[in-house]
């Protein structure tokens, strides 16, 4: 699809829904919101698993929501720039349908409510993926209880034709939160499974099917020492299991053991831990994590052995402006190592104009 097709198709979706709302009765709304992030991330990463980069720009998803009590509709686009570049790295359109299937569930289809990153763990989901690889799209049920919350989810990442010279991608996810040790005292736990396939049935690439599988429990349990200060003590477990019918990898199974310590005080968080892995391999997820070398196989290390530490200022300025700092250190016991990365993120999430 050229530029012009694409412009002429949002220009379409956005008059439409705009067009059908002022036919609605008073119980519905429409608003024009916008969902944007800018961000600066830096990567100083100089051992063998993985090389360090910048990422310095923005994104922006302005959006017409069509709103009732039992659905919603929303259509915009979604734009991704890299500071320096000569082009836009991403411009496609976002349509987002919501049906609530009781007081609990809801099911979300087209893009999808991907955000919190479906609260995955950095070992599972590299961080940067929030604003590089927006938007998400294909189905999501989301369940929201008294005491735990679910999100199961599809999300296509890349569509082939016959003859394209590449495989069909996707990842399919579920987790599932009880507690949240940052919410409260007592026991917590989280548990997380995810499948990546490379394939298709009308792949002409003669590449190998791909099917890897990653599961986390993360159970964990807080108390508040004094004050408001909330400490935590988790330890979190990871299963890799490589499904591939023809596929033969370096590691075929591994697991992670990650321990840690959490401290929360206001808006700030503090998470020191040790991570140990065998023949762990996680798509998704950070590298650093994992026993694969983005760099050279001749690099992979089925041991990994890492020292980890995470600071983070989080705090919510206005109902729809999120300011996020961090900073994270790796060090590497094998190789004496020290990396780090520091990442600052202003998010705006909300409505820009109440139109009915």
């Amino acid at each position: 699809m050229n530029s012009l097709s694409l412009k002429t198709v949002l220009v379409t979706l956005l008059i439409s829904i705009y067009t059908i709302s002022q036919a609605q009765t008073d119980s519905t709304g429409v608003s024009l919101n916008l969902l944007g992030q800018s961000f600066f991330d830096n990567k100083e990463f100089t051992g063998n698993i993985k090389k360090g980069y910048t990422h310095p720009g923005f994104y922006i998803q302005p959006a017409i929501k069509f709103e009732t009590k039992q659905y919603s509709i929303a259509a915009g686009f979604h734009t991704l720039y890299l500071a320096g570049a000569d082009t836009l790295e991403r411009l496609v359109p976002v349509l987002t349908a919501k049906l609530r299937l009781s007081n609990s569930i809801t099911l979300v289809a087209g893009t999808l409510e991907s955000q919190s990153g479906h609260w995955l763990p950095e070992p599972l989901f590299k961080p940067e993926r929030l604003f590089l690889n927006q938007p998400e799209t294909g189905i999501q049920f989301l369940y929201n209880g008294n005491k735990s919350k679910a999100d199961l989810w599809i999300n296509w990442e890349r569509y082939i034709k016959i003859g394209s010279p590449f495989q069909e991608e996707f990842t399919v996810g579920f987790t599932h939160l009880y507690n949240s040790w940052k919410e409260i005292t007592g026991f917590s736990n989280a548990f997380h499974a995810m499948a990546f396939h490379h394939g298709g049935q009308i792949d002409s690439t003669n590449l190998p099917v791909q099917t890897h599988v990653n599961i986390g429990l993360l159970p964990a349990f807080s108390f508040k020492p004094s004050g408001k200060t909330r400490l935590a003590m988790a330890t979190s477990i990871y299963y890799y299991k490589n499904l591939s019918p023809s596929f033969t990898s370096e590691y075929n199974t591994g697991f992670g053991l990650h321990p840690q310590v959490k401290a929360y005080l206001n808006s700030t968080t503090l998470e020191v831990g040790f991570w140990y892995s065998n023949g762990f391999v996680n798509p998704r997820g950070e590298e650093l994590f994992g026993s694969v070398s983005t760099i050279n196989p001749i690099y992979n290390q089925s041991i990994r052995r890492l020292g980890t530490l995470t600071l983070e200022y989080q705090k919510r300025f206005m109902s729809s402006m999120l300011l996020n700092a961090n900073f994270k250190a790796y060090y590497d016991f094998k190789s004496n190592l020290l990396e780090y990365s520091y990442t600052l993120r202003l998010i705006f999430d909300g409505e820009l104009v109440r139109l009915k």
